[in-house]
């Protein structure tokens, strides 16, 4: 393979779903992708309907536009639909979260060295609508595995996945609206493991107006759903005492989180 077929081989797909609402973040969220990567990056903005400020911020960053109705998991899905014979990996990133520098090159390496992994995941920072980092959660021991306890230690932005796995499992489960990277996640685990990355990769933005702030209880209703069906045959009598203990601490978590860093939204939830 000569060096002009790889770098064609390595492109990565990212897929931004958005409603176009925030571009200023938008326009942060491309230029994170564009920034120090290392790699062929292509991106897609996905949106039930575009206007001119994001068609015209698409072109600065060469991005391509597609519209279509539904929710997130079925704008990642449509996303997909754009990936060509270049794309070996894809992903995809919320219109106000970030890619850290090199975390594609970084993610891509690790991937071409195990073909067999579905996956390649690191850590995540936490940062403010100012993009401060608050702080930065890194995946622990077994992390893939922990999964089927405890959403959320393996973040979907800071993680790069195979094209071809996701296909082999037929994407997004578009039934699902906030715990849809936690489904696909394990369900990938079936057709590989998911490889660490030792580097922050990605950057998750905790504010008010984030949809998973605004939904965390519904987000974590369904996450445990999906535990539930996911969860090994010698796990299950324990399962239902694991899952609200889980519960509780996740929620002590995010109140410890929003008093911090979120003052006003803290207030808002007790009252």
């Amino acid at each position: 393979m000569n060096a002009g077929q790889e770098a064609v081989e390595d492109r990565v797909l990212m897929i931004v779903p958005t409603l176009g609402r925030r571009i200023d973040l938008l326009r942060r969220t491309l230029e994170s992708l564009h920034t120090g990567q290392g790699v062929g990056v292509d991106a897609v903005l996905v949106t039930p309907k575009a206007g001119l400020a994001m068609r015209e911020l698409a072109s600065h960053f060469g991005a391509k536009v597609t519209e279509t109705p539904g929710h997130i998991s079925a704008a990642v899905n449509h996303g997909l639909t754009v990936a060509g014979p270049q794309h070996r990996f894809a992903g995809w990133i919320g219109d106000d979260d970030l890619l850290r520098p090199g975390a594609l090159a970084r993610a891509v390496a690790v991937l071409r060295r195990d073909t067999t992994a579905s996956a390649a995941f690191g850590a995540c920072d936490y940062i403010d609508v100012a993009g401060a980092t608050m702080f930065t959660r890194r995946p622990p021991p077994l992390a893939p595995w922990l999964m089927h306890l405890v959403p959320g230690v393996v973040k979907q932005e800071a993680t790069l996945f195979r094209l071809t796995a996701l296909r082999e499992i037929g994407g997004l489960d578009e039934s699902l609206r906030f715990a849809m990277d936690l489904d696909l996640m394990l369900r990938l685990q079936s057709v590989g493991p998911m490889r660490r990355v030792e580097a922050t990769l990605g950057a998750f933005c905790w504010h008010p107006g984030s949809i998973t702030i605004v939904n965390r209880e519904a987000s974590l209703v369904e996450a445990q759903a999906i535990q539930r069906r996911h969860a090994p045959t010698w796990l299950r009598p324990v399962f239902p005492l694991l899952q609200w203990s889980i519960g509780v601490l996740l929620r002590r978590m995010a109140a410890r989180i929003n008093a911090r860093w979120l003052p006003d939204a803290a207030e808002d939830a007790r009252g």
